[in-house]
């Protein structure tokens, strides 16, 4: 049996790793037989009591955007190798505030009842179903590495794409954390696109409504991570990037490698870290800026940003064994490809938006009839 490499990137866990062309090509070839192999996996009792567990264990944790976020940066701290897991949690986190603004001061006045349900519905069902997707994988290398053999070979038990066997396997031989964070950032997405964004409802309701538009035109859709230029600051600043064309599988993959570029950058990552550590996700933006949103509406000189739990109830998601997503090699083309995407601040971007949008809010109140609850 062949011992598994078990050094933890901890140390270098801002540091993206390189990927050759032998490499590549060894890796290729591997996934072009994962492609081409249709045996059946042959499993046994105690790895059947595994899957169990496995399932139950993802299950329990995909409550809601919180338990999903917090479970991301748990598993994180225990193996800092995972890059993509950190990653997950802050975008999660981002995904938790999108859910919260549909209540919050700044929204609130601009959507009527149904819009806020539809795009809820929207945001949640994506984390979600990434969640399902990759936690079982996250917990196959765990136990991968207790048991000392891979056991990536069950990933279909769990409906993984064939994609990611060969890419885990490389893993366990190479511990090339940027590859397989660049390869958990495609098969998340094409499994999302596959299983969500290509349903007729979601293109012609949500993508290209007027509410979706509005929003992603205006630039209220940024991804922020909220870091400290000096440790001794009281206030955090906010670097990210705003992201576009979200109906485009091709281009949320590429944002996806952008955030990664800008989490893993040297001398910032850890401030960042240190702030999802110390700052316990709620869902409120007033999380990492307390001097302008309050999960309190008494605060009346704040902005109403409602913590996840008050604003919406949980949702409760059926996760069908839908066919593969990877059908051809030309769909994971150049997948190992980086981000040149820089660490820039965004906070006066930021400070713009949220002024515009309390502009629009305060018009819409002063020209539009009240709304009425729809039945």
């Amino acid at each position: 049996m062949k011992k598994i490499r078990t050094t933890k990137n901890s140390k270098k866990a801002s540091q993206q790793q390189t990927f050759n062309q032998k490499d590549k090509l060894n890796l290729y070839t591997k996934i072009e037989e994962s492609l081409r192999k249709v045996d059946p996996v042959v499993i046994t009792q105690k790895e059947k009591k595994l899957i169990r567990n496995i399932q139950h264990n993802t299950q329990q944790l995909n409550l809601n955007n919180i338990t999903r976020t917090k479970a991301y940066l748990s598993y994180f701290k225990d193996h800092e190798e995972i890059h993509w897991a950190f990653l997950a949690h802050m975008v999660s986190r981002n995904g938790g505030y999108n859910m919260t603004d549909l209540k919050g001061s700044l929204l609130d006045p601009l959507l009527d009842e149904e819009d806020k349900m539809i795009l809820f519905h929207l945001l949640e069902k994506a984390n979600a179903l990434i969640f399902h997707d990759a936690f079982p994988q996250l917990l196959l290398y765990k136990f991968s590495l207790k048991e000392q053999t891979s056991l990536f070979h069950l990933l279909p038990a769990f409906n993984v794409s064939k994609f990611m066997i060969p890419i885990w396997e490389d893993f366990l031989e190479h511990k090339n954390s940027t590859l397989l964070t660049f390869a958990l950032i495609t098969n998340e997405q094409q499994y999302i696109e596959k299983n969500l964004m290509s349903e007729k409802t979601i293109k012609e309701n949500i993508l290209h409504s007027l509410t979706y538009l509005i929003q992603e035109k205006l630039g209220f859709t940024h991804v922020i991570f909220p870091y400290k230029r000096y440790s001794f600051l009281p206030k955090y600043s906010l670097s990210g990037l705003e992201v576009h064309n979200f109906n485009s599988v091709v281009s949320r993959i590429k944002i996806g490698k952008h955030l990664y570029n800008i989490l893993f950058t040297k001398n910032r990552y850890e401030t960042i870290l240190e702030f999802a550590i110390k700052h316990h996700h709620s869902g409120s933006r007033s999380d990492y800026w307390p001097h302008i949103f309050s999960n309190n509406e008494l605060e009346h000189h704040k902005l109403v940003s409602p913590t996840l739990t008050k604003a919406w109830r949980n949702i409760p998601h059926r996760f069908h064994m839908n066919q593969d997503w990877f059908t051809q090699l030309s769909q994971i083309e150049n997948f190992e490809t980086g981000s040149q995407k820089l660490f820039q601040d965004i906070t006066k971007d930021i400070a713009k938006d949220i002024h515009l949008l309390k502009t629009i809010g305060k018009v819409k109140t002063l020209t539009l009839p009240p709304q009425t609850e729809k039945g």
